[in-house]
């Protein structure tokens, strides 16, 4: 079941995405707020309480892992969660929590001058009760859109001693000319989607895709609604081993579905598939599942855009 082979970067997802505004990157991030030792407050508005650039981290949240890498700040992670995989180099550094969080006595273990989860329903209590335990600060990132990806990129930044920033670029959609009704699959088997306050919405919604899943954060969607609804394009996530000359076979079993194969855009192969570490993970490979939503949205806008065309004539 689709559900099952995405679990734990589903649930990373699931806890990066419940804050509900869903900006875009249209315009450079925002200042962050800083502490008075000069160093930014986390996304849950804490104080990071270090005393000096962090040279020793842990980091539990896969996207927050690439960044630290894409930051040349890899010599400095002492510890990862378990679904950090990427890039290669990450796999030497030892494993000391999951998507849960830290596991406190290996992260005690690694000695580390800063802790930095990145996720979403982890509040503030349960973020008080891990540094008190591990007695370090421990900072919580909340990157429900691109924009505060970016910002969370500036912070981690920081804390690590460093002035680098990040910036998603808005791939240019000159031949869009109707917003796409797009529908994102989650998870299969029950079919689960993201909703508003997501990462996934506010990515889509840059691409030009209208998000037809009208639902606040990740939530299990009715099927039947969905089949109401027959969204002009189904996005699929897929593991990132999975190379595109499989893509044809995903497709095939899409349309033997038997509640999914009903859907006209599955009938007609309007089927987007994506690398799932570009759309589930906030990290730096946003780039290009943002990308690649929006030249597949250019295409699909104007297929639908002359056949509306059509109809009015």
């Amino acid at each position: 079941m689709r559900i099952l082979r995405f679990l734990p970067v589903f649930c990373f997802a699931l806890f990066a995405g419940c804050a509900r505004d869903t900006p875009t990157s249209s315009t450079p991030p925002a200042p962050v707020e800083t502490t008075a030792q000069t160093f930014p407050k986390d996304d849950l508005g804490r104080e990071v309480n270090l005393k000096s650039p962090a040279q020793r981290v842990v980091c539990i949240g896969p996207g927050a892992t690439e960044t630290i890498f894409a930051l040349d700040a890899g010599a400095q992670l002492v510890g990862r969660d378990q679904v950090s995989d990427y890039p290669a180099a990450a796999l030497k550094v030892p494993i000391v929590g999951d998507y849960t969080g830290p596991f406190i006595e290996k992260v005690i273990a690694a000695k580390p001058d800063l802790v930095i989860v990145q996720g979403e329903t982890y509040d503030r209590a349960r973020a008080e009760i891990w540094q008190q335990r591990i007695g370090a600060p421990v900072a919580i990132l909340v990157p429900t859109s691109v924009r505060k990806f970016e910002q969370d990129v500036v912070k981690t930044s920081a804390w690590l001693g460093l002035k680098k920033s990040f910036k998603v670029s808005i791939y240019p959609r000159t031949g869009h000319r109707v917003g796409v009704p797009a529908f994102f699959e989650v998870g299969r088997s029950p079919l689960w989607t993201a909703g508003s306050g997501t990462l996934i919405n506010d990515v889509m919604h840059i691409a030009g895709l209208d998000n037809v899943a009208r639902v606040n954060g990740y939530k299990q969607f009715n099927i039947e609604k969905l089949l109401a609804l027959q969204p002009y394009v189904y996005i699929v996530p897929v593991a990132a081993e999975t190379p595109p000359k499989e893509y044809p076979r995903l497709l095939s079993e899409l349309k033997k579905d038997r509640v999914l194969g009903r859907l006209k855009c599955v009938q007609e192969n309007r089927v987007i598939f994506i690398n799932s570490d570009w759309i589930l993970r906030a990290g730096p490979r946003l780039q290009q599942g943002l990308q690649k939503l929006a030249e597949r949205g250019d295409q699909l806008s104007l297929q639908l855009d002359s056949s509306q065309a059509i109809k009015r004539n």
